[in-house]
């Protein structure tokens, strides 16, 4: 039974991710194709998409004869993502479910997940059970399944191999994202990976949710039409939340009872910065890591000056100090604008009865060429153990992991969830799209950890200081520092086998 409903999963999910609704940023005409039409389940269009979803290269001849392949994985993470034991009846889960059941039968594995806490605040026990096993000679795990900062740690410490050497991975293949490739290739080397592969990639992209019945109440210009026009810009999301703060509790105090034009949290100051087309750590001509002239540039500083008085002066936004807050005050209807994690469609926001809308980050002004998304640390990164004595099966398994989660899960959060069932029409099937195409992995980010937190915290805490003055002085102060912790992870780079 376990097999067939697999074999129905595998079908059911299988439909083209590149479907419908292909409205151009700058047109003025959406597409015809409505969502009922991307829904429709005829044979022709099964058979259609099964020719557009593309295959990997693994073949069906591999056998490793019931080999297992240890994964010690992040327990905690948030959205499943990892192990799951039996058909449930959860589009998700169950598309999980039928991934996993897909990689042992193709590949003639026993996938064995080993969980440990290993969240922002539990990094250092992942780190330390990943690098014991290593020392041990890699006796219980091939594969680290960790929190997005825990990768580049387990790789600076030499905990990690190079993918680019080994037989089965193919980078070229969609389901691995190009800017993560060539943004974590350093002295030709590539220690970790995402893509596909994490589904919480997707829960964790950075958008921006609007209530289109206060778009009416107050005739506000359409936040879709803005990312259309090439108009979806920071002054203009500033702009449209200016004045809409109303005190409706009348405590004389601006709090969870009252409309705001922006809602958002702190932890989130940050998505401005990237959305901005702005970077922290750049490549030289030679490859090597430097820090990215733009991170104290007049731009950075004019940015600063829109968002500090916005956030500080306004009285326009608030800032929530949990997601529960941030909820409350959207999913009540009494925000314009939500800036936060794209899982919240799922997570709430839906259930709450708004109507809203979804558009990508703000870019910094109109000469800007494309949105830029950065992903929340929530998400996954994959890398094979060092110590292991069966990285040849390892990089199938990572292949086909991620090869199969392109076809299988995927399609259940982004194009099923994401895109349909917590949408409210086509326009929001072209902006998830537009979010999910403009992906990118800051290398600031990505190394945050071994750059002392200061990749995220100088920005974010001008903004939560109001501090946009004294910007300048204080990155002075940082730059030496921030050039000596990048010389070391180049130089450390460098040196690994």
């Amino acid at each position: 039974m376990k097999k067939l409903a697999a074999i129905f999963l595998c079908f059911v999910f299988v439909f083209p991710l590149s479907a419908g609704c292909a409205r151009d940023q700058g047109s003025d005409t959406p597409a015809d194709t409505t969502t009922s039409d991307l829904l429709d389940t005829s044979a022709s269009d099964e058979t259609s998409a099964e020719t557009e979803l593309v295959e990997d290269d693994l073949g069906d001849d591999i056998d490793f004869g019931g080999e297992s392949a240890g994964i010690l994985y992040w327990s905690d993470v948030q959205n499943a993502e990892f192990e799951v034991k039996e058909i449930s009846g959860d589009l998700i889960g169950d598309a999980i479910y039928a991934r996993n059941q897909a990689i042992e039968e193709r590949l003639g594995v026993e996938l064995k997940w080993v969980g440990v806490s290993g969240n922002y605040e539990n990094q250092a026990g992942f780190v330390s059970a990943a690098n014991n096993d290593v020392l041990a000679g890699g006796m219980s795990y091939d594969i680290f399944a960790g929190y997005s900062m825990t990768a580049a740690t387990l790789a600076l410490r030499g905990c990690t191999q190079n993918l680019l050497v080994l037989d089965y991975l193919n980078f070229e293949k969609p389901w691995w994202p190009d800017s993560l490739i060539n943004q974590s290739t350093i002295s030709d080397k590539l220690y970790f990976c995402s893509g596909d592969i994490s589904c919480n990639l997707l829960y964790m992209m950075y958008t921006v949710y609007f209530n289109k019945d206060l778009v009416t109440e107050y005739n506000l210009e359409n936040p879709y039409e803005l990312v259309y026009d090439n108009r979806w810009t920071v002054d203009k999301l500033i702009e449209l939340s200016t004045d809409l703060y109303r005190d409706l509790n009348g405590n004389g105090v601006a709090d969870q009872g009252d409309r705001f034009g922006l809602v958002t949290r702190a932890i989130f100051y940050d998505s401005f910065f990237w959305g901005s087309g702005l970077t922290e750590i750049e490549k030289d001509a030679s490859g090597n890591l430097v820090i990215s002239e733009n991170w104290d540039s007049e731009k950075t500083l004019y940015l600063l000056e829109k968002l500090c008085p916005f956030f500080h002066e306004s009285g326009d936004t608030f800032t929530a100090t949990d997601g529960a807050g941030l909820y409350n005050i959207f999913g009540s209807g009494n925000s314009l604008f939500a800036l936060t994690e794209a899982q919240y469609s799922i997570k709430g926001f839906a259930a709450s009865g708004v109507n809203y809308g979804v558009v990508p980050v703000p870019k910094y002004d109109s000469e800007q060429k494309n949105h830029v998304t950065i992903l929340s640390f929530p998400y996954t990164m994959y890398s094979i153990s060092f110590a292991t004595q069966k990285a040849n099966m390892a990089s199938a398994v990572l292949e086909c992991y991620a090869s199969e989660s392109y076809r299988k899960v995927t399609p259940a959060v982004f194009e099923i969830s994401f895109k349909y069932k917590y949408s409210s029409g086509s326009d929001d099937v072209v902006m998830w799209d537009i979010v999910r195409e403009s992906v990118s992995f800051e290398l600031g980010r990505i190394f945050t950890t071994s750059l002392n937190n200061l990749s995220y915290s100088l920005f974010r805490n001008a903004v939560i200081n109001n501090a946009a003055a004294s910007w300048t002085t204080n990155f002075k102060v940082n730059r030496r520092v921030l050039e000596k912790l990048i010389e070391n992870i180049q130089g450390t780079m460098d040196s690994l086998g």
